[in-house]
């Protein structure tokens, strides 16, 4: 059964410079499972790419399924926002936004910042 493995923004722009790492395991996971993007993760890459460039990441991204910030996202953010203010957790908008996407979608993560979004309890990485 495939897996939806949700990209961040940051893997995706590394996966587009080359880093032979990422290129990788986003190769591996494509043969198998379901690649995915976050709404937000495709507005950062609209902003960010300029010129060229921009299309070829774009073209390439939408082929992938694009997992939106919904009501049941959002139902599952403000779960998340009040455990962290509970545990005293540092989370970013952006990090609770992305982690409540790939939590409703039943999603793995796939990013190269672990980091920001350790504390989210039921949000599981590749």
């Amino acid at each position: 059964m495939a897996i939806r493995i949700c990209l961040d923004t940051d893997v995706i722009l590394d996966f587009f410079k080359g880093e032979m790492k990422t290129v990788q395991k986003i190769r591996q996971y494509s043969q198998a499972d379901i690649l995915c993007i976050t709404s937000l993760s495709y507005f950062e890459l609209l902003t960010v790419i300029h010129g060229s460039p921009r299309w070829d990441v774009l073209g390439v991204v939408e082929k992938m399924e694009m997992m939106n910030f919904d009501r049941k996202a959002a139902v599952r953010a403000s779960k998340i926002y009040e455990h962290a203010i509970e545990e005293h957790l540092k989370l970013g908008m952006r990090e609770l936004v992305i982690a409540s996407v790939c939590m409703s979608n039943k999603a793995l993560l796939l990013t190269g910042k672990r980091q920001p979004y350790e504390g989210i309890k039921g949000l599981n990485f590749v």
